[in-house]
């Protein structure tokens, strides 16, 4: 699971998919509804792929304990964020069992179902198991394609970089030259 482009945006509920860079602001897209939202650089962020949850050994990245819940549950919906915190840290027991429970909130852990429940419903699980599918079954990457077609996949890319326009070629004001009387105020 790639999740390197959803993130948390602070004072936001759920979770956004990383769409577009703007020129003051990031395009999140919410997983929830598609609705699309700037999100400026003063507004904290935190991606999924930089988050780790508290163990007795070493911190565990939030995405292996994602898979794990979603091994145990085998690919279904998992309790409601709004169960009791007991319940939330017996089934997170059985997903990552040296889960520290001294150091992880209540808080943490209803985050961590919500976030599970909203994954699984964008499809980003089903994502990961669509890629393995097609390595599996021998498809080429386009690199492998263009060597198998005698030319290198260098000279494809620039092939198809020459054939696109030129950028900011018509974006050029043109100039022409106006007579006095044809200015304004005059």
């Amino acid at each position: 699971m790639d999740l390197t482009k959803i993130i948390s945006v602070t004072g936001k509920s759920g979770l956004y998919r990383v769409v577009g860079q703007g020129r003051q602001a990031v395009i999140a897209e919410s997983l929830e509804n598609g609705k699309r939202i700037p999100v400026h650089s003063s507004v904290r962020v935190s991606s999924l792929e930089e988050i780790s949850m508290f163990t007795t050994g070493d911190d565990v990245p939030l995405g292996t304990v994602l898979e794990n819940l979603h091994k145990v549950e085998k690919g279904k919906p998992s309790l409601d964020h709004k169960e009791s915190e007991d319940k939330l840290f017996s089934k997170l027991a059985e997903a990552l069992p040296e889960h520290d429970r001294e150091r992880i909130y209540g808080s943490d852990v209803r985050k961590l179902f919500l976030w599970y429940d909203q994954l699984l419903k964008a499809g980003e699980f089903d994502k990961k198991e669509e890629k393995k599918a097609t390595k599996k079954d021998g498809e080429k990457t386009p690199k492998a394609k263009a060597k198998k077609d005698g030319e290198p996949a260098a000279k494809k890319v620039a092939a198809k970089k020459k054939a696109a326009p030129k950028p900011g070629a018509s974006t050029k004001a043109k100039t022409t030259t106006m007579r006095k009387s044809a200015q304004r105020g005059a």
